[in-house]
């Protein structure tokens, strides 16, 4: 199963919010992916068991680079907050589970 990691500031707040409606999205529509919010300050310690990261904040390019070494597809997670392009985004993020 794949896992898909969710990093805000501190883990909690905006981070949950986004993981619990991804985590909806994905029963109702049927998508075998586990779900995880995580601390952004432990990113490089959650980034080698991730398969996908949906971030909150802009990443450092550090960061961005290591997704890139390990071939871990990145999504904006805004507009799961926003509602503007959460289905394209969604649709993508779905197309990386399989």
């Amino acid at each position: 199963m794949k896992r898909l990691i969710v990093a805000c500031g501190s883990g909690v707040a905006t981070s949950t919010t986004i993981a619990e409606r991804l985590k909806r999205k994905f029963e109702a529509d049927g998508v075998d992916c586990r779900v995880e919010a995580v601390d952004y300050k432990s990113i490089f310690n959650e980034l080698p068991t991730a398969d996908i990261y949906v971030y909150i904040a802009q990443p450092d390019a550090e960061v961005l680079e290591e997704a890139e070494k390990r071939e871990i597809p990145v999504f904006a997670g805004i507009p799961f907050l926003t509602g503007m392009g959460e289905e394209s985004i969604y649709n993508e993020i779905v197309n990386a589970t399989h």
